[in-house]
Formats: structure tokens, sequence, C-alpha cells
């Protein structure tokens, strides 16, 4: 609501723009913008059988390091190929695989039947087959999160395969006494099948992909070839609403791209079209290809993409070999498109809830590239009803070619400088800072220009609008506003004398009448003729044209500048010149003054937003510290000094506590304190006993948290020995109430007075190395004077072995990333990992072992038959009835004790 009281509509979102054509909602810029002109144009013939074929091909999976796999009908192999000479055979197989993809965990999953083969590309544990009973695994798509998603041909089921396989041991088992997890492996590989996907009778699944963000799209035939998408419900398990792709048959394949967007492959072509799907697509919706052009290598084969755990998607080659999908930079765009806030199923109603609203101005957020322009269309109707609109009126935006313009005056916008009118709101435009007539604010009053009284009144209000661009460029078309009810100057603060005194049938006539012809001239003009009559009547130049608006009752004539409007009437046809009444032109005159009071008293009326750190500008955070003497860091970021200013009257409350220097520090490193990597402590809390620990290295002199280890060696046996009178004094502080003597007394006092007035900033690695010395700046500036701060960097987050403080110098994060051990860096037992190479091919991930199929023999360990021995009675168990693998011998039996 401005400051004249009057609120506004906004339309900013794909759901608001239900009616399109030629007009796409790119959901990456949360725009409107015009869509391809580029039309796929007639299938092949024989796209069934194409397609047919195509879908009995393997597809083929690439790995993060650029190998890709295929199966060999000869070998009866998995091959691999990579920057290394010649292929490798990866994985041997006894039958013709269904489908196989690599996942995000380093694993090839095979479908084979009713079962799927785990094969540990990083060669961690053995190949593992995973029984899927009554479900029979057709295609794969590996997930984000790793494991992968299942589709079954015959019945369109889907189902989720998560869990993993337990890495394999050394040979030696665990003690006895070693606590262990039950089971050991508390996530083995599980399928769950998505009980709510049903598919319509006639629907058949043909492919499906998973995006980034977890997404899985599915294409699907119905009917002779219509090729469909479906969205899957994350939260609920089931199937979004069908939408259609125009002019694609027998689609085969497909792959999402950035923004939201998707190839498919069709029959034939030698390029990919590209559709973007709606989010919360309605039933019966028909999606239009983008128009971006994808083209294909002359040696493409016919098959599906190849599965893959990075961008961009991949196709397949003759031969074997894989190549990227690239777009090229050509726009063939939509010259003219249309959105509107209905559509023949859907609308999307701007109801001010009173018939007597006066629809007052329009904002609008757009980039307006030179060449284009918008036309926005208004009517207004007493029922929630577009039909009943009757007289449409029109409001340019930008540039529009005359031809393109309907005759007569036209409102046209102006530009604004600031990005909202809304103050201190940043607009809803990804074009960044605006850009003077091109892109940002613009503004228009509402207004009928083709009548006498010019207001638009009525209770809905419905827009159409026009995009027009030089199709290279096209308009963008962020958000729109509608403010209503109008707050008139004239009525409000000029006598009555001044206000409007025309009213229904004479207040909705085009203008001033000038003429009136002969009805028999109807048909000349119809026929965009001039007749003789009319061009002298009107005196018109040799350049005066007329165009129907509604044939044998409605014509606009244009001469140049000036225009008429024609109309047949009772008896006549009916010239009227346009021209207003003077009541009402004082209104809009009256309204140009109203659009930049009206901007200024908002401002006014939000002026304590220039005080505010989170809208005030980025340039005026000095100015506004500067009230409170502060004077920020210069490493300090914008975010954090919007935060300091937000929180200054709890810092000044609780300067030179303790907790003001935790808030302090907690602001300038971003949520550090809250998180557990910054600690403020005082000094008598990093006093603990230590006990023997392993994989640590107790030489860092330097990290508070393993404090005397150095001098004492770590030299604590059992709980209460402790070698050093400053060890015993410190042990007597920590642990005794009461001390014994004068002398232990007088000790312990000592020693508290060595810890009195001395904080300890513990600051964990996790923090950024550049924070670190802004963390040193602030402990200076929020420390009292007689407080000796010591600001320190930890090695370690959680020592098992020490006495670790929860919550004090101990947190939880999320699990550490696993960082490859480095040659001459890292060392035994700090936390970086000997990770494999999870690459298709064995030679370059190293993994060693067997290449064993699914069906390879294993021993059979056989310790005799069932017994039942009583309580103290001595038994014997018997391995000699086992059994070793083809080939091989058993030369050692172990045992374990599983109860």
């Amino acid at each position: 609501m401005d400051a004249n009281g009057q609120r506004f509509w906004l339309l900013a979102d794909h759901r608001h723009w239900p009616g399109r054509s030629h007009v796409d909602y790119r959901l990456g810029c949360r725009a409107l913008r015009l869509a391809s002109e580029r039309s796929l144009g007639a299938g092949v013939t024989d796209a069934a059988t194409i397609a047919a074929a195509a879908l009995e091909r393997l597809p083929r999976a690439v790995d993060r390091h650029g190998a890709s796999a295929h199966w060999d009908e000869t070998a009866m192999a998995i091959v691999a190929r990579s920057h290394l000479p010649d292929a490798a055979t990866m994985l041997v197989l006894g039958e013709r695989p269904q489908d196989f993809a690599a996942g995000a965990d380093d694993v090839l999953y095979v479908a084979l039947g009713e079962r799927l083969l785990l094969h540990d590309l990083r060669g961690r544990w053995r190949d593992v087959v995973l029984p899927t009973p009554g479900f029979q695994p057709w295609r794969i798509a590996a997930a984000a999160g790793g494991g992968v998603w299942l589709l079954e041909r015959a019945s369109g089921r889907i189902g989720r395969l998560t869990g993993c396989v337990q890495p394999e041991r050394p040979a030696a088992d665990y003690a006895t006494t070693t606590f262990r997890p039950q089971p050991e492996n508390p996530a083995p590989p599980a399928l769950t099948l998505l009980d709510g996907v049903a598919w319509p009778v006639g629907e058949r699944p043909q492919a499906f992909a998973a995006a980034v963000d977890g997404t899985l799209v599915i294409l699907s035939w119905v009917g002779d070839g219509e090729s469909r998408l479906r969205l899957l419900d994350p939260r609920l398990g089931t199937l979004g609403a069908a939408q259609t792709l125009a002019g694609a048959a027998f689609a085969y394949a497909i792959d999402w791209l950035a923004d939201g967007r998707v190839a498919v492959r069709l029959p034939g072509r030698r390029d990919v079209p590209v559709w973007v799907p709606e989010p919360t697509p309605v039933a019966g919706s028909v999606l239009n290809p983008t128009g971006d052009i994808y083209p294909l290598a002359a040696d493409a084969d016919e098959a599906a993409f190849a599965h893959r755990l990075d961008d961009p998607p991949r196709y397949p080659l003759q031969g074997g070999g894989v190549e990227p999908l690239h777009r090229l930079s050509v726009a063939n765009l939509a010259r003219r498109g249309e959105a509107a806030n209905f559509s023949a199923v859907d609308l999307h109603l701007l109801d001010s809830g009173d018939q007597q609203t006066v629809w007052h101005r329009l904002f609008a957020e757009v980039r307006l590239p030179a060449g284009c322009g918008l036309v926005v269309w208004l009517a207004a109707t007493a029922e929630p009803s577009p039909t009943t609109a009757v007289d449409w009126h029109p409001h340019v935006f930008g540039e529009v070619a005359a031809e393109a313009l309907p005759g007569g005056p036209l409102p046209h916008a102006a530009w604004e400088r600031q990005p909202s009118e809304l103050p201190g709101h940043p607009g809803l435009g990804a074009w960044g800072a605006p850009q003077a007539g091109r892109a940002g604010l613009w503004t228009v009053l509402v207004q009928c220009a083709q009548r006498r009284v010019r207001a638009l009144s009525g209770r809905y209000l419905w827009l159409r609008v026009e995009l027009h661009g030089d199709g290279r460029d096209s308009p963008e078309l962020a958000a729109l506003r509608a403010y209503a009810s109008r707050f008139s100057y004239r009525d409000h603060y000029l006598p009555r004398l001044y206000r409007e005194t025309e009213y229904g049938t004479a207040a909705e006539l085009p203008g001033l009448q000038v003429a009136s012809f002969d009805t028999l001239l109807a048909a000349d003009l119809d026929a965009a003729a001039l007749p003789a009559a009319l061009r002298a009547a009107l005196a018109l130049g040799e350049a005066a044209r007329v165009e129907v608006v509604a044939a044998a009752s409605l014509w606009q004539l244009r001469d140049g500048p000036a225009s008429w409007t024609l109309r047949r009437e009772a008896a006549a046809i009916v010239a009227y010149r346009p021209q207003a009444t003077p009541a009402d032109f004082l209104e809009r005159l009256l309204g140009n003054v109203e659009g930049v009071l009206t901007a200024l008293e908002d401002r006014v009326a939000a002026a304590h937003l220039c005080s505010d750190p989170a809208v005030v500008p980025e340039g005026s955070l000095e100015w506004l510290a500067g009230w409170m003497g502060l004077a920020f860091d210069a490493a300090l970021p914008p975010a954090r000094r919007r935060e300091w200013l937000a929180r200054a009257s709890e810092l000044a409350r609780h300067h030179g506590t303790r907790r003001g220097l935790r808030l302090a520090l907690d602001i300038a490193s971003d949520g550090g304190v809250r998180g557990g990597e910054i600690v403020v402590l005082e000094g008598f809390r990093m006093r603990r006993l230590m006990s023997t620990l392993l994989g640590v290295n107790l030489e860092v002199a330097d990290d508070p948290l393993l404090p005397g280890l150095v001098i004492s060696g770590n030299s604590v046996v059992g709980d209460t020995l402790v070698l050093g009178e400053a060890e015993r004094v410190e042990l007597l502080s920590l642990f005794r109430a009461e001390v014994g003597s004068l002398a232990e007394q007088e000790a312990v006092l000592a020693f508290y007075d060595q810890l009195a007035y001395r904080v300890l900033v513990l600051v964990h690695q996790t923090v950024e190395a550049q924070d670190l010395g802004l963390i040193r700046r602030i402990v200076e500036l929020e420390s009292p004077a007689h407080v000796e701060v010591q600001v320190a960097s930890a090695t370690w987050p959680l020592l098992l072995g020490i006495a670790s403080l929860v919550g004090v110098d101990t947190y939880l994060g999320p699990p550490p990333q696993r960082v490859p051990a480095r040659a001459g860096i890292s060392s035994l037992g700090n936390g970086d990992r000997v990770l494999g190479v999870g690459s298709l091919d064995p030679r370059l991930s190293g993994a060693t072992g067997e290449l064993a199929g699914p069906a390879a023999a294993r021993p059979v360990a056989a310790a005799g038959p069932d017994m039942t021995v009583p309580h103290g009675s001595s038994f014997v168990l018997d391995g000699g009835g086992s059994t070793a693998a083809p080939g091989r011998r058993i030369t050692e039996y172990r045992w374990r004790l599983t109860e």
C-alpha cells in the first residue's frame, strides 16, 4: 500500500501467466521471454522402427574422469575406453545386461533380469548380486547422493536403491573385547519400490533421467507415439501431470540440461530438441520446444544418452565412443508472443473486491533491449470471467514497430531510476542495476485511450501482454504490478466544478464526433479501401490508411500522426477524433504530478528504512555506523556489517564481557561461535588429564588442545598417577573440594591466580585462514584491558582419550570431506585417506583382484551337522566338509563365535 492508501496486485510467477503463446517462462531468470520460432518439422516416416531399435541398444556409461564403457556383444563383457590407448575389458558377464551405470558412490550398477550386480570401481569389496524378486530393472539412473533409480519396462514401476556394501576388512578378526556395531553394516543395499507410481492405461514409460537436485523426469509414449513428460514428486512418490511434447513423436531418450531444461532425442534428427518442463503443470499441458540448437556429430548413433555423473550430457557415437552435447549460440526467437493471466482452462484473478474500483497505474520490472518492447492490454469487468470483457486498452513499453500498434493515441510507459517503486526494495529483475531506458522499472498511468473519459473501472482486471522482439533478443518481464483504486488529486484537492460531468454512454464515446457518412461505405472500409467522400471530408493525405477492427462495424483511420475512429451506428458511419473531456485531461495531467509526489511521499513514509541495516544501501553502511560511533574493519563483508549494525545495541550492552566477545566473534565469522568453530574459554577450563592417544601428533607444542603433552610426554597411568609437582597441584585444584594442609591450600590459590583474567579464543581449522586476522582484531577491540586474551588455532575438533569439554571446546559438525592422501604432506592417522580412482577403466582405477562375474563360485564352509550339547560338556566341530572354489584349495580354517 502506498502513501495514498492504494494497494497493488502482483504478477511475477509462472502460475500468474496460465495463458502463453510463443512465450516461455524461464525459471533461471524468473521472467517471461519470447520463445523460439523454430519448429521441429515433420518426423521421419519410419520413426517407430528407429525408436524401437534405439531402445534395444544398451546405453553407455561415463565416469567423472572421462572414461566411458559400452557393451561388447562378442566378448560378452563391459569394455571401457579412456585417454589410454586401446580398450580394456572391465567386467565379463555370463549374460547380456539390461543396463549399467556408474553411481556417485563409485559403484557400477548392472541390471541383470531380476537381480542387480554391484561392482566396486575402487576395489573395496567383491562383486555383490542383489536379488530383486518380482522386479526386473530395465533402465538405471544414478542418484546424486549415491545409489540409483530403477525403472521396470513392462509395468512402469520405479524403485530406489540405497545403502552400500561393507568394504572388506583385512584377514584378522576383531578381538572379542572390541566394541563393534550390530549389525556390522547398518545400511546394506536395499531396494524400495514406489507404490504411488501408477500409469494411465495406454501410457508406456520409455526413458528417465535424474537431475542434480534429485528431480526425476520420465519420458513416456501414448497412442501413436505421442511423447509425454512426467515429473516424480519426491515427497509423495507419485507422478505429476502429463506434459505433452509438441511435435515430438516416438522420443526415445531424455537427459537434463542446465536451468531446468531437458534434451530429448527424436528418431532421424541430427540435432537434439529442448523443452522446459513446468514444475507444477496442469492437466493437458502442452510444451513447445525452446528452439535451442544442440547439433549431433555425423557419426552419432541412434541410442539413448550415456549415463553420466557430471555435465554436459553425452550421446553415443558409432564405434563405442561418446561425445558431449553442446549448444550453438544462434537465436531464432519469435518476433511476437503473448501471455495473459487467464486461459481456456485456468486463470489468475486480480480481484479488487469493489465494483467501483478505478485502476490507477502499472509498474513493470522489465528488460527491453534495442528493438524490443511490450504492449500491455487491459480490460476490467464486473464478473470473474475474461469472456465478458468487451474493450481492451493498450499501454506501450519500449520500442514497438508502428505497424504492430493500434491507431489513435496510446499511453507510453516511462523509465524510473529506482529499481522498484517500493521503498528499499531491490527489485525482482535478474539483470542487476537499472539501465537507463533499457532495464529496470517502468510506469504508465492506466487509461482507456479511445474514450472520452479514460478511467478504467471494474472489480476484476484482465491483462494480455504482447512481447515484441527482433528475432535475436527478447523482452524479459520479471514483474507487473497494478495499483488501485485511484487516488484522484482532482477530486480530493480541487473544487467540485473541476470534476467529471460526462457518464455512461457519452463517457464511452471514442472521441469528438467530426463527420458522418453513408453506411454504403462499409464494404470499401472492410476491404481497407478509402472512399473518396471520406478522404475529402477529412482532408486525408496520400499516406492515409484504414484498419479493420471489427468487420462492418468498427474501423481505425490513420494519416501520419493523426487518427480517427469510424463506428457504424444506427443509420450512419460516424467519424470520431480522439479527444477527452476537459475534466479527464485535467485528471491525467495531475496524474503526472501525482506519480512523482507519491513516490516521494512513500520514501518519506518509509524514512525509517534509511536507518534499517537490512535495506540501507551498501554505500551508506559506514555513514549509518557513524551514528553509533562504530568503525568497521576493512575485512568485514557488507552482510556481516549489516548484522553488526542490527545488533549494535546488544554489542554495546555486553561490551567487555564474555558474552559480548562471543557475539562479536560470531558476527565477524558468520556464525563461527554458534557452529562451534570458535570457542571462547576461560583459562582454567583448558586444564585436564590425559590418556593414551593413538594417531595424534603429540609434538605440536602450540596446539591448545594438547596442553602439557610435550612436557609430560603423556605420562598418565590409570586414573590417579601423575608425575611432577606442578601436575599434582593442578590435580588437587580440580578434584578435591578440601585440601589437607595450609601449604596445599596456598598452592591451589596460587594456581588459581595464574589462571585468573586469562581467556583463550580457540579457533578450529574449519575457519577460513583470511578470517583469522579479522578474529584477532575483533578480540583486541572487544576485550577488557585487564584480561589477557590469546587467539590460538586448534588442530583437532574432538579427541577421544582427552577429557573433552562437551559444549566448551568440542562441537558436532557435518561429516568431514574425504581428503585424498598426498605424498610428502599427509601423515598416517591424521585424517587423509588413501582413496582409489572410481573410474570405469580398470587401468585408471588401479583396482586389483579378479574381474569375476555374478556366477563366480565361492568356497563353502561346513562345520558338520547341528547339535545340542549340555552345559559344561565338550563338543567337536569339524570343518572337513568344507569345499574350495573350483581350481582352488583350502589352506586354513577360521572360526568366529557369533553368539
